[in-house]
């Protein structure tokens, strides 16, 4: 326990000096963000309706995107696309993207989920397998709190 307490006071230390001689404040910073684990928690309210899915059940992704080429990348997807070439995109870009995945049933009850989002995270989508056509994707925040509502075509984000 001393050890990891002194480790962190050197690396504040040596952020310190840093920021204090010629070395850039994008190095500094970037040092900052090693030294912690996540850049925060977002916390998701979900209520999912009787006739959610037309009646079917909804798979859900939220996707942690760490890299800023596959975030053009996903951001340009429709969700059928998304879960269609899901398992490719994680072996091509294994370091690109956390996923934390669900379904739900229509009318389930769900306790509030909270993720842990990557400190080098560039941003959030989440993707929802919806039958009816449409994009079914949003951007959401890195952090704090969102509710959700998956409908019976589509889903809809507050909070953002």
């Amino acid at each position: 326990m001393f050890r990891c307490v002194l480790a962190f006071a050197s690396i504040f230390a040596l952020l310190g000096a840093l920021s204090g001689c010629g070395v850039s404040k994008n190095l500094a910073h970037r040092a900052t963000r090693v030294a912690h684990v996540s850049s925060g928690k977002l916390l998701l309210q979900v209520a999912v309706s009787q006739a959610a899915n037309e009646n079917s059940p909804v798979a859900v992704d939220v996707v942690s995107i760490r890299e800023k080429g596959f975030l053009k990348t996903a951001q340009g997807l429709p969700a059928s696309e998304w879960f269609a070439k899901k398992n490719s995109l994680q072996r091509q870009n294994p370091k690109a993207m956390e996923i934390t995945s669900w379904e739900w049933v229509p009318g389930q009850a769900i306790e509030s989920i909270s993720i842990a989002i990557p400190v080098d995270a560039e941003a959030v989508i989440m993707f929802a397998n919806y039958a009816s056509p449409g994009p079914h994707s949003a951007a959401l925040p890195i952090g704090g709190k969102v509710s959700i509502a998956l409908g019976e075509e589509d889903f809809t984000v507050d909070g953002k």
